[in-house]
């Protein structure tokens, strides 16, 4: 079950009922939406969290972060799909929607060949789960809870930004082409 978050003022934009947002974008069929979590290792190091997508599912064996797209009747603002995708996908409840990383656009190919146009918007987020309650200390990567959906993801890992710039060329992550926001995410990070 979702819990409550809060945004940064600056966000409030995407905090427009979905179907008065998504109608101000008739350019777009569709809207995904991501979830960049960051936590710390013992020696501060930021790491993000990425998701290995399963063999089974749509681009096998690719790291990304927690996302997919927005369900009308279900989610009431674009945020509501980030924190509910960030929590089917991890086990994770979004606390604070921090910043927005970036705003992909692409072209997909449906398998009958017709084509529609998808926005998706990637945010830098808390969560609940990344400090102690009794003690507000951050916890550790390794301490975070994560729990994936088999159905979607067969493993996870806590990257830092060194591997992740490595993985654009050839490292430990098959990235998607989307992958230099990840990086993105890292420079936004730095300067909150």
């Amino acid at each position: 079950m979702a819990r409550p978050y809060t945004l940064a003022s600056h966000l409030q934009y995407f905090n427009t009922p979905l179907a008065e947002f998504t109608a101000a974008r008739p350019e777009f069929e569709s809207f995904g939406v991501g979830g960049y979590i960051f936590s710390q290792d013992e020696s501060a190091t930021p790491r993000v969290l990425l998701l290995q997508r399963a063999l089974t599912d749509s681009m096998p064996g690719c790291w990304e972060c927690p996302g997919g797209s927005y369900e009308p009747g279900i989610d009431g603002t674009l945020l509501d799909a980030v924190a509910r995708e960030v929590l089917e996908e991890t086990g994770l409840h979004v606390s604070r929607v921090v910043e927005l990383v970036a705003v992909d656009t692409w072209i997909h190919t449906r398998r009958n060949s017709s084509k529609f146009r998808i926005a998706k918007y990637s945010f830098i987020v808390q969560v609940y789960e990344s400090v102690r309650q009794s003690d507000t200390q951050p916890v550790c990567s390794e301490d975070m809870p994560v729990q994936l959906m088999a159905s979607e993801h067969q493993a996870f890992d806590w990257a830092t930004e060194e591997d992740v710039r490595h993985s654009l060329q050839s490292g430990k992550y098959q990235l998607p082409p989307a992958s230099p926001n990840i990086v993105r995410s890292f420079e936004l990070y730095r300067e909150l």
